[in-house]
């Protein structure tokens, strides 16, 4: 290098190292910088930071990590692996640990672990752990590793929350299967079809959910006629999910639908469509309910049918029933009665059960009734024997209950007969077919046992164990019956039945049909029991089979049915059936207390009037008026029915013909006072009233007559007032309280 050569290079080289020297600074100043930033943007995320020496196992935290368990750095100093495995859960350990090998061994690129960590005061927090290493030695072993902590807490504990909500509300509706529930997307695509619309359709929800709209389900031709207005000027009709969902589109709508099943079966149903919406009003779709009211309307439509008949239940029973009065009259019997006896149905009418027992017995019989009467029993069971029309003998076996009036006083029997004539002669035709009947059995529904006559249980078919033991329970066989199951009745469902006396076949008491219950678990389910005996080959009784059948909606139906059958569905008062039904329960309580009742006939006066100019529908608004004041101008114990045409009734129990005289003045007022508007007029009627006295001992047809003789008077004496009958022999009224005289013969009100 020459002298120059060095001059040149002496400047030069300063210069490098002067430049070196201030890039030197620069990235220090940077690194302290970004460290510096670093430091904002860990302590702006509130997170807790670590750092590991995967050799030593030395660890290093950062104050908002002991902050989040509740301690300070030095509380917890010296900082270990062992530091974390002290605070974690137990639970959680083996977990995070697992999680932390899998990361060290190179098989996840980080470590990420969730768990709950006990904080200083007692409480476990949840904590997100996630980290990994970034230092490892030429051999691949990890040096360093640095992760980040954060308390997760308050989100774990709303996301627990809120799968323990989903939980709920999916066991709920999975729980509603008497109610179809499903669920569209705003497009009406199924996202939801729980097991009450599977049981009302017949799909699985596999062939719903993502597949279908909802509209499948609807009667094509029932909501093309929907549908049909709703055709724009171009003559495109909405689909059927957006027009129901438009009438749903601001809160729920209702509507009843005929709903078509996978089978092809249609179903009347209540559909309640309501939108689901998200918490900032995003629409999320829709949610459909559906209650399956064919069965409702089925009762409703047999009830109307029969109105003027027995309930259509009564009828249409596979048992013969019969309503026998107290004196032993058959006053109603149904068709299968009359097919098992051979009689008509006027023909039985006409004669009572006396006549058609057999004379061994009619005193068993006859005695058993005497119980029902004095109140030893609710209820008695026996087989008998009856003659039939053609002369042959018919066993039967007789279930017999008395109805009482709410007060106690006795109205009339219901009696169930089931013809067990072909029952008596086939106990050896039953042992030669045990082994086959035991299989057919197994596959009915109805609950089948066979029984020694100790009670112990020989057989129960599949339907009985689960009932009685429970899903997938032990065969019962060898278990005493009165171990396994209790029955009672609708009159006594506090008293259980003594099932030994079931067992003797010597006992009167056989099976119960109209009112027994089977205690199963907490509830109390209607049954019907039918009971045979089985014989050796010498005749001798060894056993008994029971047929044990659910009628929980038999039962419904029939009460349902028999209520509507007393009730006059214009004016929901009685009808004439329910009026002398009450009629005879007030003359038998009079008869029983000697306490006075009255009875009041009323006939609208100048009603066909109205009927002829304005026609049925004005007469059927001023029929209701008139039921309407007649309902409230009376107490709720008095009995107000409509017995045809614009004749009404009033059953005044515990009421003096005076009383009576001024409640009827009353009501006559408040007739004459009813103005019904109609059109541009206002409808008017009067009315004409007549009052007897209710005596212990007379017929409903006695009863009636002598009301409706005063009523004739009122309308002979120029119709608008009221007639009351005299009392017997002049004698005073019963309930006369020494409240003025009474001029019986007197009229009030007007000529109408």
């Amino acid at each position: 290098m020459t002298d120059h050569q060095a001059e040149q290079g002496g400047p030069v080289q300063g210069d490098a190292a002067s430049d070196g020297s201030a890039a030197l600074a620069r990235a220090l100043r940077e690194m302290t910088e970004q460290h510096r930033r670093l430091e904002m943007i860990i302590d702006g995320t509130a997170m807790g930071t670590w750092e590991w020496n995967c050799q030593t196992g030395q660890m290093w935290v950062n104050e908002r990590w002991a902050q989040i368990v509740g301690y300070t750095r030095e509380e917890l100093a010296p900082i270990t692996p062992e530091t974390f495995f002290r605070l974690v859960h137990p639970d959680d350990l083996a977990r995070s640990d697992a999680l932390l090998r899998e990361h060290l061994e190179g098989r996840s690129p980080h470590y990420d672990s969730l768990c709950r960590m006990r904080h200083k005061q007692g409480r476990w927090i949840w904590v997100q752990d996630r980290g990994r290493v970034y230092e490892w030695d030429a051999q691949g072993q990890p040096l360093r590793m640095s992760g980040a902590h954060a308390d997760v807490t308050d989100l774990q504990n709303a996301l627990e929350d809120a799968a323990d909500m989903r939980q709920r509300l999916q066991a709920l509706v999975d729980a509603s299967d008497d109610v179809a529930v499903i669920a569209t997307d705003p497009d009406g695509v199924v996202n939801l079809f729980n097991t009450g619309a599977q049981k009302l359709l017949g799909y699985h929800p596999d062939e719903v959910i993502g597949r279908v709209n909802p509209g499948l389900f609807h009667d094509v031709l029932e909501m093309q006629d929907f549908l049909r207005p709703l055709t724009d000027a171009d003559g495109r009709a909405p689909t059927v999910f957006e027009a129901l969902t438009a009438h749903a589109a601001h809160g729920t709508w209702s509507h009843q639908w005929t709903f078509v099943r996978k089978d092809g079966e249609h179903r009347q149903v209540r559909l309640s469509i309501s939108p689901l919406d998200s918490g900032n009003g995003q629409r999320l779709g829709f949610v459909g309910m559906a209650v399956d009211i064919t069965p409702l309307l089925e009762v409703r439509e047999q009830a109307f049918v029969a109105a003027e008949k027995f309930a259509g239940a009564f009828n249409s029973a596979a048992l013969g029933m019969a309503l026998v009065s107290l004196e032993g009259r058959w006053l109603d019997v149904n068709d299968a009665l009359c097919g098992i006896l051979g009689y008509t149905r006027a023909e039985l009418l006409d004669i009572d059960f006396q006549t058609l027992t057999h004379p061994d017995d009619l005193h068993a019989d006859l005695s058993l009734v005497g119980d029902l009467l004095a109140g030893r029993r609710d209820h008695y069971h026996m087989e008998k024997r009856y003659l039939g029309k053609g002369g042959n003998v018919v066993w039967g076996r007789l279930s017999v209950s008395l109805v009482r009036a709410p007060h106690g006083e006795p109205l009339h029997f219901v009696s169930q007969i089931q013809d067990v004539s072909a029952q008596r002669l086939s106990g050896q035709q039953l042992r030669d077919s045990e082994q086959r009947t035991r299989v057919t059995l197994d596959a009915v529904a109805d609950m089948v046992l066979t029984l020694d006559l100790h009670g112990q249980i020989q057989y129960a078919n599949a339907a009985a164990t689960r009932a009685l033991a429970g899903e997938g329970a032990q065969p019962l066989t060898g278990s005493q019956v009165q171990d396994v199951m209790e029955l009672t009745t609708e009159y006594a469902p506090r008293s259980p039945l003594d099932l030994a006396v079931l067992m003797d076949p010597d006992s009167n008491a056989v099976d119960l049909h109209s009112d027994m219950l089977l205690s199963v678990g907490a509830r109390l389910l209607p049954v019907d029991v039918t009971r045979a005996w089985l014989q050796d080959s010498g005749g001798q009784v060894t056993g008994a089979v029971w047929v044990i059948r659910d009628v929980t909606q038999q039962r419904a139906r029939q009460r349902e049915a028999r209520h509507l059958a007393e009730v006059d569905p214009l004016t929901e008062l009685s009808n004439r059936r329910g009026f002398e039904a009450h009629l005879q329960e007030a003359i038998t309580r009079v008869a029983r207390t000697g306490q006075s009742a009255s009875l009041m006939f009323i006939d609208l006066d100048n009603f066909k009037p109205i009927n002829d100019t304005h026609g049925h529908l004005a007469g059927d608004a001023m029929l209701w008026a008139v039921a309407n004041v007649l309902r409230n101008g009376v107490r709720d114990s008095d009995v107000v029915a409509r017995l045809g045409g614009d004749e009404f009734a009033v059953i005044l129990a515990g009421c003096s013909l005076r009383r009576a005289r001024r409640i009827a003045s009353d009501l006559l007022e408040a007739v004459r006072n009813l103005s019904v508007p109609w059109s541009v007029d206002r409808l008017v009627v009067g009315t004409s009233i007549g009052i007897a006295a209710i005596s212990g001992g007379m017929s409903v047809d006695a009863a009636v007559a002598a009301a409706d003789a005063q009523c004739y008077r009122a309308k002979a004496l120029g119709k608008n007032n009221v007639q009351v009958e005299a009392p017997v022999h002049g004698g005073p009224d019963p309930l006369d309280l020494g409240d003025g005289d009474l001029d019986i013969d007197s009229s009030e009100g007007g000529p109408g």
